[in-house]
């Protein structure tokens, strides 16, 4: 009788190919994470130990940086315009993205497609393309060093990837969901509020992640919209805070953690939701 050997190396072989995946893998995330790792623990470093010991651990902890950079370097002012400007933006988009999407699934008029092309079509205009035309609309309208001049420019940006992805989420729903409702008396509002919203938690909150990340980072609308100072976003206000306190490593650094913090806890918060609502929102086109 013959003895078949190529089983268990085969079994052998693909556990070796498992390990040495998992390594590679924990060496891509060390390779990422360790900037980040770095930054977190120079943020809490005396100015003279940045340079004497980069690379070490804080001997004492300078939690005197993060204040200082918050209340001298008007972090405080900073953050509370993002969370103006990128709140107000996110609700307009994730409102106005929601509705369009509904009716581009709900109601079959004779320029649906070429609508929903025309926001596909977002997709292939560059927002730095827009820049100087935009500015001069801003500029005739008196909107430039507002909230309003980076809330019209976002929601305008952030709506035909938010039309996107919601549209293919909202075609996976039943139309039956829709047609039960309407029988028991709901208008169309009461449609889409009681029955799509609720099942469409998923995309919303990856659309939100999605474009939090994008809006909370944006600079270049940020820094021509914006010139006066106590109006300005924390990208912004980091490269005027680099700019006047360029010496002070410690302090900017913790303003550099202070600017990252907000997308790493709100991605956090929402990850389940996020990749939930990214791959049933691929499953039908």
């Amino acid at each position: 009788m013959s003895t078949d050997h190529s089983e268990p190396l085969r079994e052998t072989l693909g556990e070796f190919a498992d390990k040495l995946t998992l390594l590679g893998l924990f060496v891509i995330a060390g390779v990422f994470l360790f900037p980040v790792l770095l930054l977190v623990l120079t943020s809490f470093k005396s100015r003279s130990e940045i340079f004497t010991n980069p690379l070490s651990l804080p001997e004492t902890i300078q939690f005197d940086n993060y204040l200082n950079a918050w209340t001298t370097g008007g972090f405080e002012q900073y953050f509370f315009n993002s969370v103006i400007v990128v709140g107000i933006s996110l609700v307009l988009i994730l409102f106005l993205s929601s509705l369009a999407a509904y009716a581009l699934v709900q109601f079959d008029f004779p320029a649906n497609k070429i609508l929903f092309v025309f926001f596909l079509a977002g997709f292939m205009i560059p927002p730095q393309v827009l820049l100087v035309p935009l500015y001069s609309i801003m500029n005739v309208l008196g909107l430039l060093n507002t909230y309003f001049s980076l809330i019209f420019a976002y929601v305008a940006f952030g709506l035909p990837f938010s039309i996107f992805l919601l549209r293919q989420f909202f075609m996976t729903i039943p139309d039956t969901y829709a047609e039960a409702a309407r029988i028991d008396g709901c208008n169309e509002f009461q449609v889409f509020f009681r029955v799509y919203l609720p099942l469409a938690l998923p995309a919303l909150a990856a659309v939100a992640i999605y474009q939090f990340v994008f809006l909370w980072n944006e600079f270049l609308y940020a820094i021509i919209f914006i010139t006066d100072d106590a109006m300005r976003t924390l990208p912004a206000g980091l490269m005027a805070f680099q700019g006047q306190y360029s010496a002070d490593w410690a302090q900017l650094f913790a303003g550099i953690v202070i600017a990252v913090a907000p997308t790493v806890l709100f991605f956090l918060l929402f990850q389940r939701q996020f990749i939930r609502g990214i791959s049933m929102g691929g499953t039908k086109g």
